[in-house]
């Protein structure tokens, strides 16, 4: 036979052919004292074995369940050789798990065989090495079924009408909980639970005789959950969840077994159609047996079952497939005869027929379902099968897409082309990746595959792993339909919908595949979708720019240690580096008329596409680095800071500022800063250098570097400028280096160095070189003046007092250009002010310019500088020129800042000059009076001037009223009678006690009486009281005395003289009295001293 049939999406390999059986199997009959026959001599396939009994060079068969038995001419072939010699053994059926091979003979006996994966690639059978066997001592019976549970660890044998449960692993009865089950015609397994080797239980579904029993199989017991009865024996059942469909001898039916638990046995049977009855041959009369019936489950609670036009098994046949309520939502199959064995594979079906052919049909098609068939006729007697077997594990293994590093030992270091140019001295060495126990790797892409049992051959039918077609369909730029495939060869069976199941070595490697061809054709979009699903090393794609490769250096491994499979690396290879690839398909989208310069233009286009690319899948990458566990990522930790340094530089091409500044700032990014700084220095990115800088801590080196940005020696647009300075240096916790940069910053920008003042702590301040600050401050007027000088007394500089008259200076000038300047502002602020306290003034006439100043401090500027000059001048402590400041304030603000004059006159013992200012021109009549009539008062400008010895009043005292008489003639004076009248009225009101009403001379004939009138009347009444307090006070003093000398005498009348001798005593103190006043106590009669009472 010619096991070559790759032509169609189905294959057929080659398992075992003449499977011997190892001497040990008879190890296993105790019972027998004789040493029988093996196997491989009963069949006459080999010579007595080797001393080398592990492993053999012959080949058995093997079989599964589903298989049908051999038809009446295989038995009359049979009873005839049996006449001549003795009966062979035959592989009736096998089971696979992985590698190990399960063979049951129709002599009784159970194989366990381990072989190497079936590969693709190679038509010879792999090795294989005898395990054990096992003798069911059930007679000479045949093995009917074996049924593999890797999740219980279970193997179930049907032989001789018994069902026994054997552990799978070493091959032993089960030892208690699973007794075996007898009269059993047929089993099957509960299709909906998948015999995965995680699977926690198995359902099976057993026919004895004429009852159906439903049980639940899990590592410990076996419990029988569900038994019916039916009418006639069983020949075939098949089960899926809540549903049987079983042949009997009369009908195909279905039974519905969660209405078999409630009770309604006839509503639970659906009847479908009748099972093929024995008929009699007219010309020989004899009766022909019909084919055994046969059902299967091919999909979710849905059936197929075979019907035939006749007895015999060469007629017609049909396959039906009907749901679990007798629907037929399929198309029917059509058969050229009756199969001799069939099995379902989603979503085909695989029949096999006595001649040797198999047919393949495709339940999906509505008619013409047929789409490939194949023959077995050319096999030998003994290799051509006669039964299909599905398995529990069994693969198809393929040259696997293994990712591979090179030995550098061979080549060293070399670059892509390099690597390609001695392709034949390489030394591949696959990266640790998890491998099949046999070594291999499976391609987990195809399905569990069919075996085909003959008898002493075994052969794989399975589809032809995705893997090929999809590689097939990418090397024809067929992208799309590949990725179809990839992703159709990953659903489980059944599944209609993408899962999110874990992505197998081989779809990953056909999604790089598309990527690395969908780079090579330039289409940049595509070529990123397919990075991101197949998780392609970045690395690899680094190595593609060599302008990448340099800046990375010796942090980037050699190509040839960046795992990958062999398909991708010639890509890699072929492709060779960005620059040739840009450059040659810029040929193929311009036309041969374009001259150079559309060349580079269109490359230089290409290019940002292509780094944009490249970007984005860095990006991703480093998402999924930093999202969980490196172990879950699929390259190596090491890439993590090939990525992250990587990025920076591809940021800086594509000008991504505030990506790039969000990774430098990352403190959880791995970019290699060394790197990075020089390639920023090297291509005059400054800004970034210094944001490099700072992310690793250097605040010296940023400031440095920001000296010269700002100094223009080095130029970078992306630098804030001294805003960005500024914010840095005072963010900063160090006080040496915001001091450092505020005596650098005071020779560049007086400006911005006097905002660091507020940063500095007062010791700071303390230590500035003061005169030398001056000296380059003093240049640049009074507003950069004032605040440094504010700041030095702010913190007790020992030399702040020195420059305290310049700073009020500084203020006078200021407030000359708020306020006296000629423009409409100036005009505007000055009326306001003035005119405001005019107004309260004639509400209040006690009120003082500086409370009224007090009060708009808040709202005004000039307001409240005034009264923050006002406070220095009255300050007890001078540290200032009052003559110096006196000088200006009338160069520049004579005619405004009256209050100020004043204070300085007087602090200049110039008393009657500031008087003068105050009434005659500051209009100022309440601070003129508290300076000349209560000086004493603690906010008199009085206390400003000097005091005289032993701080005893000055000469003028408010009870001397020659200094009233002064304001009073001094008001009487003015021009404004209203205003003089209110001024003199509320003197004379106010010092009405002290004033004789002869002063009323100085007042004006012509003034209304009411001006004085509330003067006189409490002259008069201070006269007229003066009169009557004395008559009081000489009657009063005359009560006193009379009252004392009635008192005294009667006292003396009462008690007596009170008579003492000089030996008296005080009854308090005990001492004589002697010479001492004393004290007599009426009530008690004792005496006291005078200080004792």
């Amino acid at each position: 036979m010619d096991p070559k049939f790759t032509n169609a999406e189905y294959i057929l390999r080659a398992l075992a052919v003449g499977l011997p059986v190892d001497e040990d199997v008879k190890r296993h009959d105790k019972d027998t004292g004789t040493r029988r026959q093996s196997l491989t001599q009963r069949l006459g396939l080999n010579s007595p074995p080797t001393k080398d009994k592990g492993k053999d060079t012959d080949m058995a068969g093997s079989g599964n369940s589903g298989g049908d038995d051999d038809d009446d001419g295989d038995r009359s072939a049979v009873k005839k050789a049996s006449k001549k010699q003795p009966k062979l053994a035959k592989a009736e059926c096998v089971e696979v798990v992985g590698n190990s091979i399960f063979v049951g003979t129709n002599d009784g006996h159970v194989l366990h065989y381990t072989a190497s994966p079936v590969t693709v690639e190679t038509e010879e059978p792999p090795e294989r090495c005898f395990v054990s066997g096992i003798d069911l001592k059930l007679g000479t019976k045949r093995i009917e079924q074996l049924i593999a549970l890797p999740g219980q660890d279970k193997l179930v044998i049907l032989c001789a009408s018994t069902l026994s449960f054997y552990s799978l692993s070493e091959l032993r009865p089960v030892a208690s909980g699973m007794q075996p089950i007898r009269g059993v015609s047929c089993v099957a397994l509960d299709e909906r639970v998948p015999r995965s080797a995680d699977a926690e239980y198995a359902g099976l579904c057993v026919a004895c005789l004429r009852t159906v029993q439903i049980y639940r199989l899990s590592q410990a017991e076996l419990r029988l959950e569900q038994e019916f009865a039916v009418t006639s024996s069983i020949g075939s059942i098949s089960h899926y969840g809540n549903y049987v469909c079983l042949a009997d001898t009369e009908t195909y039916k279905i039974i519905d077994l969660q209405k078999m638990r409630r009770g309604a046995a006839d509503d639970a049977q659906l009847p479908l159609l009748p099972t093929q009855q024995p008929q009699k041959d007219p010309q020989s009369g004899k009766i022909i047996r019909p084919p055994r019936p046969n059902t299967l489950v091919v999909g979710p609670n849905e059936f197929m079952f075979l019907t035939a036009s006749g007895a015999e098994a060469d007629g017609d046949t049909l396959g039906v497939i009907v749901t679990a309520l007798g629907e037929a939502k399929r198309g029917t199959l059509q058969f050229t005869s009756y199969p001799k064995s069939i099995i379902y594979d989603d979503p085909f079906v695989v029949a096999l027929f006595a001649s040797g052919s198999v047919e393949i049909h495709d339940t999906r098609q509505p008619d013409k379902t047929l789409v490939k068939t194949f023959s077995f006729a050319d096999s030998a007697d003994s290799s051509q099968p006669r039964r299909l077997c599905t398995t529990a594990l069994a693969h198809v293994s393929t040259e696997s897409p293994v990712p591979e590093v090179i030995d550098t030992t061979v080549l060293g270091i070399a670059g892509l082309n390099e690597l390609m140019t001695d392709h034949a001295r390489r030394e591949v060495v696959p990266a640790s990746l998890p491998a099949s126990p046999s070594g291999k790797l499976l391609s987990r892409l195809s399905r569990s595959v069919i075996v085909a049992v003959g008898s002493d051959s075994l052969y794989y039918v399975a589809r032809e792993p995705p893997i090929i077609h999809v590689t097939h369909l990418i090397a024809d730029q067929r992208i799309e339909e590949a990725m179809i495939a990839v992703d159709a060869a990953q659903q489980p069976a059944g599944s209609s919908r993408i899962t999110n199941s874990p992505q197998t070595l081989e779809a990953q490697y056909c999604i790089q595949l598309a990527a690395m061809t969908c780079l090579k054709n330039m289409l940049f979009d595509d070529a990123l979708q397919y990075f991101r699903r197949g998780l392609i090393d970045p690395r690899a794609l680094l190595y593609l720019f060599p302008d990448i490769v340099e800046y990375l250096g010796p942090l980037l491994v050699p190509f040839a240690r960046i795992p990958l499979a062999s398909g991708l690396r010639s890509i890699f290879c072929d492709i060779g580096d960005v620059d040739a690839l840009l450059k040659s398909g810029s040929k193929q989208l311009l036309s041969d008329n374009s001259g150079e310069e559309q060349a580079a233009i269109l490359v230089n286009a290409l290019m940002a596409n292509l780094l944009e690319v490249l970007e984005r899948y860095l990006e991703f990458c480093r998402g999924l680095a930093r999202s969980g566990d490196l172990s879950d990522v699929p390259f190596a930790p090491d890439a993590v800071p090939v990525i992250d340094t990587a990025l920076v530089r591809i940021y800086t091409v594509n000008s991504r500022h505030d990506k790039l500044c969000a990774v430098l700032q990352d403190p959880s990014s791995a970019v290699v800063s060394d790197l990075a700084a020089d390639y920023f220095l090297k291509s005059e990115h400054y800004y970034y250098h210094s944001l490099m800088l700072k992310a690793r801590g250097d605040i010296r080196g940023v400031l440095d570097t920001w000296h010269r940005l700002l100094l223009g020696e080095w130029t970078d647009e992306r630098f804030g400028g001294m805003e960005e300075y500024l914010q840095l240096v005072q963010l900063t916790d160090s006080q040496s280096t915001v001091l450092a940069e505020f005596s650098w910053l005071v020779g560049v920008d007086v400006g911005a160095s006097l905002r660091l003042l507020s940063h500095l702590s007062d010791d700071s301040v303390a230590s500035i070189d003061a005169d030398s600050v001056f000296a380059a401050i003093e240049r640049q007027g009074d507003r950069p003046m004032r605040v440094f000088i504010e700041r030095l007394l702010s913190a007790n500089h020992p030399q702040a007092t020195r420059y305290m008259t310049y700073l009020v200076n500084a203020y006078v000038r200021q407030l000359r250009d708020y306020y006296l300047v000629d423009s409409s502002e100036a005009r505007e602020r000055r009326s306001v002010l003035e005119d405001g306290f005019k107004c309260a003034q004639a509400e209040n006439l006690r009120l003082r310019f500086r409370s009224y100043l007090g009060t708009l401090s808040r709202a005004s500027e000039g307001a409240a500088l005034r009264v923050q000059v006002l406070a220095i001048l009255t300050a007890r402590q001078k540290c200032y020129d009052p003559g110096d400041i006196l000088e200006c304030i009338e160069q520049e603000a004579a005619e405004f800042m009256y209050i100020e004059q004043a204070a300085l006159l007087v602090i200049m013992n110039r008393t009657d000059d500031a008087v003068d200012l105050l009434v005659n021109k500051a209009g100022d009549y309440a601070e003129a009076e508290l300076l000349l009539l209560n000086p004493d008062a603690p906010s008199s400008l009085a206390q400003l001037g000097p005091r005289p010895a032993a701080h005893q009043s000055p000469a003028v005292k408010p009870t001397d009223t020659s200094a009233i008489l002064r304001l009073l003639r001094t008001y009487l004076s003015f021009k404004d009678d209203d205003l003089s009248a209110r001024l003199v009225s509320d003197l004379l009101e106010r010092y009405s006690e002290i004033l004789e009403l002869d002063i009323l001379a100085e007042i004006p004939d012509q003034w209304a009486l009411s001006v004085v009138e509330s003067f006189v009347c409490r002259g008069l009444q201070r006269l007229t009281a003066e009169s009557h307090s004395s008559d009081v006070r000489r009657s009063l003093h005359q009560s006193r005395t009379f009252a004392s000398d009635v008192e005294y005498v009667s006292n003396i009348c009462k008690h007596g003289p009170i008579a003492l001798d000089y030996s008296q005593i005080c009854s308090k103190c005990n001492k004589l009295l002697g010479s001492s006043a004393f004290v007599y106590e009426p009530s008690t009669s004792t005496i006291k001293h005078v200080s004792c009472a």
